[in-house]
């Protein structure tokens, strides 16, 4: 019986949320029509058609196609694979060149790319499906431009405001918002501190200490205040009675979602004085402030996304409170030089993390490098490394060949099938398509299973070879490691990126130490980019210098 994978796909529109049920069970009911029995099942869930990159479940399934793990896919209908007239055609190509056979449940029709005909089918069935979601998208923006030229809420919250159902009769009309007077409170309340001259870090501290509820936390906030909260608060038009949407537009680029910033002649403005939460003389105050700022620190700035000066930079969290460490000012009398520091306690307080510790740049840099330089990259580790790959790699083919058997079935099977199809063939003299299309489909069957079965009696001694190979070139490759790490710049950076596995973590031990841990990808030395599936390999011992510890576990990938 063939295998069969179920791909499921809803979009993020609220009236679809038992879409995926629905589509499960439709398919399965169709998989009986076929002779297929069910295997795998790949969802999206909340996925726009029209999103390709971040898709983890049709990623996955395009990865468990080319590998053979399935040979029938079933799915509603050509919207659930995408709304790209090119992309989705492209998809539905490598599905079927893998061997696979595509089903719509919907009309119980197969993908075909056998001839011209059928491959204008599915790109014109392709276009419609985009075309439905370009009109979806105008009819939204629609309704949302003419909501946001009435003043009304356009959707979502706003810290300061609370939303308010309007009813006509017993439905709802549309929502809007009412001002929040505890929050209100909150937001004159930091005009009035940063048109005094308080910092936003000031504030932020001030506003932490004292326990005020901030907006809703997002996935890394944890329910306090952040400078970047209130900048935006100081920014927002909607506190003096004017509210502006559409500062930015949805568009799509290679294949995924992004925001693009709105010239300004294209905002949809409207005033409610309403609404007004902060004075007119407050609001100039700030903006005037602010403008001062901006005009102070004009081209004193890095430019937007320029990449992390220092060595650590951007690979350092601390342990406390799970934020990044960054590079701050310290002095020592009259001396000053570079520590690193939890950025969270610099911006907002002990209320957010408590960690006061900070240590010289220098030499954090230096025992990270040292204790790499004499644990890592030596020659006993990484032939250590490689030896466990290889263990692994073996343990993988022996469980691999137990499937030895079962394709030597399969390929006596499909041998006998083809020449019982090449006795009828020769038994009549007007040469069938159907026969001649059963025996080519499995003569490539036979092929593959035979090419499967060569690899699987190759694949020992092609081991042996390669790991040598890989041994060779990681011992060559250590050396070079060494230097480039030990020159810091950019190539130390990318060097100490490419050994780590994540980031390392700076944990205080007794308020006058680091202890940094964190996972080396020794794979990294020798180009190997399978992960780890199991413990680590080696623990590595503690080690001290002037009051900071560097330790760290490494793991095979």
């Amino acid at each position: 019986m063939k295998r069969a994978a179920l791909y499921l796909r809803r979009s993020t529109d609220e009236h679809q949320v038992e879409s995926l049920n629905v589509q499960r069970e439709n398919a399965r009911t169709f998989l009986s029509t076929i002779g297929a029995e069910q295997t795998l099942t790949f969802e999206d869930d909340a996925k726009s058609r029209a999103e390709f990159k971040k898709r983890p479940g049709l990623l996955s399934m395009l990865a468990a196609a080319k590998a053979g793990r399935f040979d029938v896919l079933v799915a509603r209908d050509e919207t659930r694979i995408g709304g790209d007239t090119f992309r989705t055609g492209v998809i539905l190509q490598d599905l079927v060149d893998a061997g696979v056979q595509v089903f719509y449940y919907s009309t119980g029709e197969q993908v075909s790319f056998d001839d011209p005909t059928a491959k204008i089918i599915v790109a014109v069935r392709s276009y419609a499906s985009e075309l439905e979601r370009l009109k979806t998208s105008q009819r939204t923006y629609e309704h949302l431009e003419r909501k946001a030229r009435k003043g009304l809420n356009v959707g979502g919250r706003c810290f300061g405001y609370t939303n308010v159902e309007v009813m006509a009769g017993e439905r709802r009309a549309y929502v809007d918002y009412k001002i929040n007077d505890a929050e209100a409170k909150v937001i004159v309340y930091i005009y009035e501190r940063y048109a005094a001259g308080w910092g936003l870090r000031a504030i932020v501290k001030d506003l932490n200490e004292r326990g005020v509820p901030p907006p809703r936390p997002g996935k890394q906030r944890k329910g306090h205040w952040f400078v970047s909260a209130c900048w935006e608060m100081l920014r927002r038009e909607r506190y003096r009675g004017k509210l502006v949407w559409g500062e930015s537009e949805k568009a799509y680029r290679s294949g995924t979602k992004v925001r693009l910033v709105r010239p300004e002649e294209k905002r949809t403005a409207a005033d409610r004085p309403d609404l007004r939460i902060v004075s007119e003389e407050l609001w100039n105050a700030v903006q005037a402030r602010i403008a001062a700022h901006r005009r102070l620190n004009a081209g004193c700035r890095a430019p937007r996304g320029a990449p992390p000066k220092y060595l650590l930079s951007g690979l350092a969290v601390c342990a406390v409170c799970g934020g990044s460490m960054k590079v701050l000012s310290g002095r020592d009398g009259t001396t000053a030089f570079k520590v690193y520091g939890c950025a969270n306690h610099r911006d907002a307080g002990n209320a957010i993390c408590a960690n006061t510790l900070r240590k010289p740049v220098a030499l954090v840099d230096q025992v990270v490098v040292d204790w790499l330089k004499e644990n890592i990259l030596t020659e006993r580790f990484v032939v250590l490394a490689l030896r466990r790959i290889r263990e692994r790699l073996r343990e993988s083919l022996q469980m691999q060949s137990g499937e030895t058997p079962r394709l030597r079935l399969e390929a006596e099977k499909l041998k006998k099938e083809i020449g019982k199809l090449a006795d009828a063939l020769l038994a009549t003299d007007e040469k069938p398509q159907t026969i001649v299309t059963m025996i080519a489909e499995r003569e490539q069957k036979l092929g593959a299973v035979q090419a499967r079965l060569a690899a699987m009696k190759n694949a020992p001694q092609v081991l042996d070879l390669e790991g040598r190979r890989l041994e060779k070139e990681a011992l060559k490759r250590i050396e070079d490691c060494r230097d480039v790490l030990a020159r810091r710049g950019d190539a130390g950076k990318r060097a100490l990126t490419a050994l780590l596995d994540g980031k390392l973590t700076f944990k205080p031990v007794q308020g006058k130490r680091y202890e940094v841990t964190g996972k080396v990808v020794t794979g990294a030395l020798v180009h190997l980019v399978e992960r780890p599936q199991g413990a680590a390999i080696n623990s590595m011992k503690e080690r001290s210098s002037r009051g900071c510890s560097c330790r760290s576990r490494a793991a095979r990938r």
